[in-house]
C-alpha cells in the first residue's frame, strides 16, 4: 500500500492520499466491522431481554 501524507505549513499531518483499490479494501473492512458490531449489540440486547432487564424494540422503530 502506497500512502502519501498531506501536511500543513508547520509540517503537521492533515490528510492521507492512497490508491483507490486500497481505499476500497479499507471501506469493505470497515463495513464488515460495523455489521459485526451491530450484530454483537443485538445479541447483548436479547440477553438483557431474557434476563428481564430491558424490552425489545419494535421492528417498525428500527427502520425509522
Amino acid at each position: 500500500m502506497t500512502v502519501q501524507y498531506l501536511t500543513d505549513t508547520k509540517g503537521k499531518k492533515t490528510g492521507v492520499l492512497l490508491g483507490i483499490k486500497d481505499w476500497e479494501k479499507i471501506q469493505k473492512k470497515l463495513n464488515a466491522e460495523q455489521f459485526y458490531e451491530g450484530f454483537r449489540e443485538s445479541l447483548r440486547e436479547i440477553k438483557l431481554h431474557k434476563q428481564g432487564k430491558t424490552k425489545l424494540k419494535d421492528a417498525k422503530d428500527l427502520f425509522k
